[in-house]
């Protein structure tokens, strides 16, 4: 291998403009397909598109958006304030660019509707929720309470049309139909005072906003979030506004990410260009460096661009930070550069032909760890392993071909030992005197890691990796208090049909399933039910109010007893009872066919912004949405009932990706190893030396796993792949040495050839640290769990290599080269 690149650098010595421009062709084809490409932030498209629980999720929540809704909270201690600013914040959201649709309170129109359209049609809407309500209020009790309502309120002045309402409606059944309406609250349980939707304690109610451009648009959705807040500033009321929703999280999560980029890129540059100062005092070896990975990067982008067309900016981002691996290869030929004596040329060739195996030896091994990527259930590492082992690969080639002739040309001089080599020399010197308490520590600290293994736990939920503002989550927190709990966490189930009718029908489907199941819910299935369901629900009304059901309610009001204003005493006789009633007793007969309620025509009325809500229309067919609060086993039966309904379920979600992070973990992290060790046998042939090579990662992958079950740091979709890193980093430390040691003739040349190697291993971990630990700096969860799991494993990949390495090496004995 040292032969062959040096035979290469010879070549291109002589004819120089040969490189420069063959990699400027390769840059030019990576570039004109990168400038193609295109970057996606769907957060889905990172999770694996096969998967029934994913291509259930992304299906219902392409189809029905209802989630997307922003909702305003408004906060006032005095009810009245607050209904006022509700009014105001209405009238001033209408004039934001933007905004399509307001429900602020249900309109005087839409309570006119219901008034119009709803009373008397309780037998068209006797599901079995109405049947058991109505159950309980079919009474003796409950009758007298009324009765004696309505002698108190035959007092007033509207005695006559008290009078006329009691007698047709005794047992308030038209109550059971009007408070349907007061409960599509959206997920909000509260209740509706003047018509406006307030929590139960009055004193915060909310408004729903709908945009006209998706949450996923973060460059509207900033400015869009800005005039929301600032049209609710300084409310006449006082009352304070809370924004929630998916494009106040998309926006933070924006805000974040961005914030975040520019103090972790600003961290990782300013330590890794004093690193290279610090160690060779010279910008040939950083600009060497740079060139490799922004080669790598370019290349793998334009291959990205030429397969796929398109690539996720999560995964872009991850694959530029993962390129911080591939400068090992150009910091050890640096450091081979400047450990040698001669002219540059020759410095170079010897550092290349020192550097050429170890280092694609390194860079090999790390890919082969990369590539089990490729098996991993989640779509989004299977475009970070294929940019990785790209951009890895070109990388290793520009450092091979191109940094040999950078240094040749502009390479350091031979100067006094550095800092960091004068840090080495320390350290070793240290390791040499204390190499038995060093071993023992480490095998200490490796016992304890291997105990806290087990506590390191699994997070399945993507939500937990949301970078929400903490404004946002206070917001969320106080809606919740509210509000109740589960007001913001709801089972979405989405049906759907060629036609409104259809799509309905299939809803009332799912609603009766929910409700067989025992989950709480809300669904417009409650006050809009298919033609098809009225007419059953008629029957059932038919069947319930019987000649036995109708003789037992007359007992109840025969039974019934009031007192009047006078101190009297009001009763019915039995012979009384029907004839008193008797617009009540026909509606229990029903015996001709009311008018059914038509969806159609509603559709065009002001109460359907009551329920448009649950309905919209997305590919050309009509889908309803319900939520609900269920539990494992009523998800179950729900499925079971509505096999076609599409449903997002929290739980559900999180223990499936749960399993396929505890799979991807396992698969991953083992066979990564496996590919590892065999590859490190073919490259030694002795057990002995394969052990040594495989001590820093075996031992950072188990010293990161018991920091993270010591600090409660959990597993995600993101930092899974942390594993892989840990073991491409720890391998090529481990390989780098052990070569190093293996190409010695003697113990002298041996520590000599070390301590260069060892400062090529130092700086290239330091400028790994600075990269992927400049993400612990990271306000957003991502990021920071990548960056503080990826930070413990580099530096026990790197302690273990100058600590432990070469005393097993050196304990050995010496083998002649």
């Amino acid at each position: 291998m040292g032969a062959l690149v040096v035979r290469w650098f010879e070549f291109f010595a002589r004819r120089p403009l040969w490189l420069v421009t063959g990699l400027l062709v390769v840059l030019g084809l990576a570039a004109s397909g990168a400038l193609r490409l295109r970057f996606t932030e769907d957060v889905l498209g990172l999770l694996p598109k096969e998967d029934p629980t994913v291509v259930e999720t992304r299906l219902a929540l392409g189809r029905f958006h209802g989630l997307e809704r922003m909702v305003v909270a408004l906060e006032n201690d005095t009810a009245d304030a607050l209904a006022r600013d509700v009014d105001e914040a209405e009238s001033r959201l209408a004039g934001v660019s933007g905004v399509t649709s307001i429900v602020a309170r249900v309109s005087k129109e839409a309570q006119d509707d219901i008034a119009t359209h709803y009373l008397g049609t309780a037998p068209l809407l006797f599901d079995e929720p109405m049947k058991q309500a109505t159950e309980q209020r079919l009474t003796r009790e409950e009758f007298q309470r009324r009765l004696q309502q309505h002698i108190d309120r035959q007092a007033g002045s509207e005695g006559i049309s008290v009078a006329d309402s009691f007698r047709a409606d005794p047992f308030g059944l038209n109550e059971l139909v009007l408070r349907r309406f007061e409960r599509l609250n959206s997920g909000f349980d509260g209740s509706l005072v003047g018509g406006r939707l307030f929590s139960k304690d009055q004193r915060m109610a909310v408004l729903l906003v709908e945009a006209d451009f998706p949450a996923s648009d973060t460059g509207r959705g900033l400015d869009f979030l800005a005039d929301v807040r600032a049209a609710l500033a300084e409310l006449p009321g006082k009352s304070a506004a809370h924004v929630i929703g998916a494009h106040a999280s998309s926006v933070d999560n924006a805000t974040v990410l961005r914030s975040d980029l520019h103090l972790t890129v600003a961290a990782s540059v300013i330590g890794v260009l004093l690193l290279f100062l610090v160690a060779f005092r010279s910008a040939t070896p950083m600009l060497l460096a740079a060139l490799s990975a922004g080669f790598g990067f370019a290349v793998a982008m334009g291959v990205q661009a030429w397969t796929r067309g398109e690539i996720s900016a999560i995964s872009a981002g991850f694959a530029g930070v993962l390129m911080a691996i591939s400068l090992d290869c150009a910091i050890h030929l640096s450091a081979g550069f400047a450990g040698t004596e001669g002219d540059r040329t020759q410095r170079a060739r010897l550092a290349l032909a020192h550097v050429a195996l170890p280092s694609s030896m390194a860079v090999l091994t790390t890919i082969v760890a990369v590539a089990t990527l490729r098996l991993s259930s989640f779509d989004g590492l299977h475009q970070l392993c294929e940019m990785g082992i790209v951009g890895m690969a070109a990388a290793l080639a520009f450092s091979l071909l191109a940094g040999p002739q950078m240094l040749r040309k502009a390479g350091p001089m031979p100067k006094s030992e550095s800092v960091l080599g004068k840090a080495l020399g320390a350290a070793e010197s240290a390791r040499a005197r204390l190499r038995w308490v060093l071993l023992g520590v480490a095998a200490l600290v490796t016992a304890g890691a291997a105990l806290l293994v087990p506590r390191v736990a699994f997070d399945g939920d993507v939500t937990n990796l949301d970078g929400k503002s903490g404004r946002t989550r206070a917001a969320e927190t106080r809606v919740q208090q509210a509000f109740g709990t589960d007001s913001l966490r709801r089972t979405l189930v989405v049906t759907g049909g060629e036609n409104l009718e259809s799509a309905l029908r299939e809803n009332d489907l799912a609603a009766q399933a929910l409700h067989a199941a025992g989950a709480r819910y809300e669904s417009a299935a409650w006050v809009i039910p298919a033609r098809q369901t009225q007419r059953e629900n008629l029957g059932r009304w038919r069947a319930f109010f019987n000649d036995a059901r109708i003789a037992e309610i007359k007992r109840a009001m025969v039974e019934a007893r009031a007192t009047r204003p006078d101190g009297g005493e009001v009763r019915f006789a039995e012979g009384v009872v029907e004839k008193r009633f008797a617009a009540f007793f026909e509606a229990m007969r029903a015996k001709a066919d009311p008018e059914l309620l038509d969806a159609e025509s509603l559709r065009k009325r002001p109460v359907w912004s009551l329920m448009a809500n649950f309905v919209q229309e997305r590919d050309g067919r009509l889908w309803v949405g319900t939520t609900a609060q269920l539990a494992d086993d009523q998800l179950g039966t729900l499925r079971a009932g509505v096999p076609s309904a599409l449903v997002v379920n929290k739980a559900a979600f999180v223990s499936r990706m749960i399993v396929l992070i505890q799979r991807d973990l396992a698969l991953m992290g083992g066979l990564s190893l496996a590919l590892v060790v065999g590859l490190v046998w073919l490259t030694f042939r002795r057990v002995r030396e394969s052990l040594i090579a495989l001590v820093p990662v075996l031992g950072s992958l188990l010293w990161t796993l018991g920091a993270m079950g010591a600090l409660g740091i959990e597993f995600n979709i993101i930092n899974t792949l942390v594993t892989v890193f840990i073991a491409g980093l720890g391998i090529d430390y481990g390989v780098f040495f052990v070569q190093t040691w293996r190409e010695c003739g003697d113990t002298a040349q041996a520590a000599k050839r070390l301590r260069v190697a060892g400062t090529g291993v130092l700086l290239a971990a330091l400028v790994n640290l600075a990269g992927f630990g400049a993400m612990s700096l990271a306000s957003h969860p991502a990021l920071f769990s990548v960056g503080i799991t990826t930070l413990f494993g580099i530096a026990s990949s790197l302690g273990l290599t100058l600590f432990v390495v070469p005393t097993l090496l050196e304990l050995g004995g010496r083998r002649a080269a």
